[in-house]
């Protein structure tokens, strides 16, 4: 992996816990130091350890995914892309007061 690759994922990592921690932050009436503490740890950790099992894995099953990994990226996007299609030609969505803790409803 070159320092280009790196530096994506660290960046992207540090995306994704910025956007769970605003909405956890946003769920919570009373912060506490720890809870902050607490879900701080729970972040690093799983950051830590979903990209290095990831990588194990990888590493692990290479032969496999080398041949079979294109084709797999293209049934997952696809189905991902039909889905936001089908979705947005769906109902609407209503939320209701209690949206800030990350429930809304679909009709």
């Amino acid at each position: 992996m070159s320092l280009f690759d790196l530096l994506m994922i660290g960046i992207s990592l540090s995306m994704d816990a910025f956007a769970v921690s605003i909405c956890k932050g946003l769920s919570v009436r009373k912060v506490q130091l720890s809870h902050a503490l607490i879900c701080g740890a729970w972040f690093g950790a799983f950051q830590a350890i979903m990209p290095s099992f990831g990588y194990f894995l990888g590493s692990r099953f290479e032969h496999l995914l080398n041949s079979v990994g294109p084709w797999v990226a293209f049934i997952l996007l696809a189905v991902i892309g039909v889905n936001m299609v089908r979705e947005s030609f769906g109902g609407k969505i209503v939320v209701h007061s209690y949206a800030a803790a990350g429930r809304c409803n679909l009709h």
